[in-house]
C-alpha cells in the first residue's frame, strides 16, 4: 500500500508539533517552576491550591493579630513592673521612716522623694501602646488615672482572634488594681494613689502611726500588683505559644501547597533536556524523510 507524500507530511508534522509541545510544557515547568498555570493543568490540585491559600491568609492574619497584641501585653508587663518597682521604694522608704531613728527633717526630704514615686505611679498608669491606653479598657483613647489618682476608665475587656471561633484576652481589669475592690474597702483598704498620698502626708507631718498604716497600706498593693503581673504573664505566654503553634501550621500548610504547585527542579530539569533531545532527533528525523530523492518519485 503506497503511502502518499501528503500522509507522510501530515505524519512528521504531528510528530514534530507533539515534540514541541513537550518541550515547551517542560520549558514553561523551569521558568515558572508551577505545575499548575491553568486550571485545566489539574482541576482538582487548584480547589486544593486555592483551599490551603485561604487557610495560609486567615492564620497569617492571625498571627498578625497575636503579635500586636503580645506589643500590647509587653507594654502592661512593663508598667506593672515599672509600678511594683515604685512601691518597692515606697515600703523601703516607710520601714525606714517608721522608727524612732529618724527626726522630722528627715521624714519631709523622704516626703519629697515620695512625691516623684506618685508621680511617677500615676504617669506608668496611664501607659500607652500604639496610642492606646493599656489599663483603660474600651475607653483607651483617653488616660485612665486622674491627675489625683482616681480611675476613670472602664470594665471592658479586649479580645484577639487567634483562630476561627476562638478569642483570648488580652487586657486586665485595671479597676481593681488602682481602685479597691468592695470586698476591699470592707476591710479598710483604698486607692492605691491615695495611699501613697497619705504616706507623703504621713512623713510631711512627721506622723510614724500614720507611716505604720501606710506601711500596710503599701504592703497591701504591692501584693496586688505582683498579682496582676502574673495575671498578664500568663495571658502572655498563652498567646505566644497559640502564635508558635499557628506558625507552625502555617509552614505546614505551605508545604503541602508546594507539593500542590511547584515542581520538582531536578525532574523538570532532566524531563527539558530529554524533551530538547527527542525535538532535535525528530527535526533531524523529518528532514530526511521529507527530503524525496529522484528514485523515491519514480517508484
Amino acid at each position: 500500500m503506497r503511502v502518499s507524500e501528503s500522509q507522510r507530511y501530515h505524519q512528521v508534522e504531528g510528530r514534530v508539533e507533539r515534540a514541541k509541545n513537550a518541550n515547551a510544557k517542560a520549558m514553561d515547568d523551569i521558568s515558572t517552576l508551577k505545575t499548575i498555570r491553568d486550571i485545566s493543568d489539574n482541576p482538582v490540585g487548584v480547589t486544593r491550591s486555592i483551599r490551603y491559600r485561604d487557610q495560609i491568609s486567615t492564620m497569617d492574619q492571625h498571627v498578625k493579630n497575636m503579635e500586636l497584641s503580645k506589643g500590647f501585653m509587653q507594654k502592661s508587663e512593663d508598667a506593672l513592673t515599672n509600678l511594683s518597682e515604685n512601691l518597692m521604694r515606697a515600703k523601703e522608704l516607710a520601714v525606714g521612716m517608721s522608727n524612732d531613728t529618724y527626726n522630722a527633717s528627715s521624714r519631709q526630704a523622704s516626703a519629697r522623694e515620695v512625691r516623684e514615686l506618685i508621680d511617677e505611679v500615676v504617669l506608668v498608669g496611664n501607659a500607652q501602646f500604639a496610642n492606646r491606653f493599656v489599663f483603660a479598657g474600651f475607653r483607651n483613647g483617653t488616660p485612665p488615672l486622674s491627675a489625683d489618682g482616681n480611675y476613670v476608665g472602664d470594665d471592658g475587656s479586649l479580645f484577639v482572634q487567634v483562630a476561627p471561633g476562638s478569642f483570648r484576652p488580652i487586657n486586665l481589669n485595671a479597676r481593681n488594681l488602682f481602685e479597691p475592690t468592695p470586698e476591699e474597702r470592707l476591710q479598710g483598704h483604698g486607692n492605691l494613689v491615695h495611699s501613697m498620698e497619705a504616706f507623703y502626708e504621713s512623713l510631711m507631718e512627721n506622723d510614724k502611726a500614720g507611716i505604720q498604716r501606710a506601711l500596710e497600706e503599701i504592703d497591701f498593693h504591692l501584693e496586688k500588683t505582683t498579682s496582676f503581673q502574673a495575671s498578664i504573664g500568663g495571658m502572655f505566654n498563652a498567646i505566644h505559644k497559640t502564635q508558635d503553634r499557628t506558625e507552625k501550621d502555617i509552614d505546614f500548610a505551605k508545604g503541602t501547597l508546594s507539593q500542590i504547585e511547584d515542581v520538582d527542579v531536578f525532574k523538570a530539569t532532566s524531563d527539558f533536556k530529554k524533551t530538547e533531545a527527542t525535538l532535535q532527533s525528530t527535526l533531524l528525523a523529518s528532514n530526511k524523510v521529507l527530503q524525496p530523492s529522484l528514485l523515491n518519485f519514480m517508484q
